[in-house]
C-alpha cells in the first residue's frame, strides 16, 4: 500500500477519490484510485492499494519534479547562492 499527502478541500474519512497526475513537458498524464484515511487542516492523505509499474513511475517523476522545483525556489530566495 502507498500512501500520498495532499491538500484541498475536507473529504469524509473512506472517500474514493481519483488523483489525477499530469507532468508537463513529459508526456505523462495517468490516473490513481485511492481512499481518503485522514483528514486535518486542508490536508488528507490518500491510500493506494495497487500501483502499476506505469503509475509508480510517474509517481516518482512527479516528486522528483516537486523537489526540484522546491529546490530551485530555495535557491532563489538565497540570491542564487548554494
Amino acid at each position: 500500500m502507498s500512501d500520498l499527502l495532499l491538500s484541498g478541500p475536507k473529504l469524509l474519512l473512506g472517500s474514493r477519490l481519483r488523483v489525477a497526475i499530469t507532468l508537463p513537458g513529459r508526456y505523462l498524464e495517468f490516473e490513481i484510485p485511492g481512499m481518503v484515511t485522514w483528514h486535518l487542516d486542508g490536508r488528507f492523505g490518500v491510500s493506494f492499494d495497487y500501483l502499476s509499474a506505469r503509475q509508480t513511475y510517474g509517481l516518482v517523476l512527479a516528486m522528483d519534479v516537486i523537489s526540484r522545483a522546491a529546490e530551485d525556489a530555495s535557491t532563489q530566495a538565497r540570491g542564487g547562492q548554494r
